[in-house]
């Protein structure tokens, strides 16, 4: 009863994660056109850095990443808005994006929306943090962060890369982290500019 009511009050983060699951289900069948190619994206296709984090390299790779969504939805419906999400998501498909093209050349092509939804994720347990949901905000937080250093140091999760069929993009896990931190930042300056009113 609880979660429904949740969802009932932040309506507008519902629909928001529903219109990007739809646009990752789309995403999916343009993905030749919409993919991360550093070769397209040097001939001047440069919306690539941000397009080809919203394709999937298979439908487990796409169902995996819309689940994650779901997750996060449900975890922070009281804590996070749609236009937290929203900006958000926007800014990290940058971050990410360029972060891949500029500081990762090895990389030639990219699927996937993991480096945002890492990235969603810290700022979605921030968000916690700042709304008094401690436990939840803090145990993500560390669990994220956990993961991203661990990911650096090994190399990442090989049964992952099986279930893709792809390598594991570390560095955009990394990027979308280093992108959360930044809006983590603003979300922290701005609750104290508003709580010391």
């Amino acid at each position: 009863m609880g979660l429904f009511k949740s969802l009932h009050n932040n309506k507008l983060l519902l629909i928001s994660i529903l219109g990007l699951s739809l646009i990752l289900i789309i995403g999916q069948l343009f993905q030749n056109d919409i993919v991360f190619d550093r070769n397209a994206i040097h001939s001047g296709h440069w919306w690539k850095t941000i397009s080809g984090n919203f394709t999937h390299s298979n439908i487990p790779h796409l169902l995996l990443n819309l689940s994650g969504l779901v997750l996060l939805m449900l975890l922070f419906v009281d804590s996070l808005t749609a236009k937290t999400f929203i900006f958000s998501t926007l800014f990290l498909s940058i971050i990410v994006g360029f972060g891949l093209f500029y500081f990762t050349p090895e990389l030639d092509f990219y699927y996937g929306f993991s480096g945002i939804l890492y990235g969603l994720y810290f700022i979605a347990a921030v968000c916690a943090i700042l709304n008094n949901d401690r436990f939840t905000g803090i145990s993500v937080a560390l669990l994220i962060t956990s993961k991203i250093v661990w990911d650096y140091f090994t190399g990442g999760n090989q049964s992952s890369a099986e279930l893709i069929g792809i390598p594991v993009a570390n560095d955009a896990h990394l990027y979308g982290f280093i992108g959360a931190l930044f809006i983590a930042v603003f979300l922290i300056i701005n609750w104290r500019l508003n709580t010391s009113k």
